[in-house]
């Protein structure tokens, strides 16, 4: 829920304030995305995400 969490955010551009209860704690939401983000786990994710769906081409390219 807590990476879920940080994707919603990104996704819907809303303050760590405003994110929805459902996704738990705010603050721990936001540690985690800190965390993640600071020792360069969350870029790394991101660039498996896109490798993955470029190889499966769900990403358009330019003509």
């Amino acid at each position: 829920m807590i990476v879920e969490g940080i994707i919603y955010r990104y996704r819907c551009g809303i303050a760590w304030r405003d994110l929805p209860r459902e996704f738990g704690p705010w603050q721990t939401v936001w540690r985690w995305h800190r965390n993640l983000a600071g020792d360069g786990t969350w870029d790394q994710i991101h660039q498996r995400l896109l490798a993955a769906a470029d190889r499966d081409g769900k990403i358009g390219r330019a003509t």
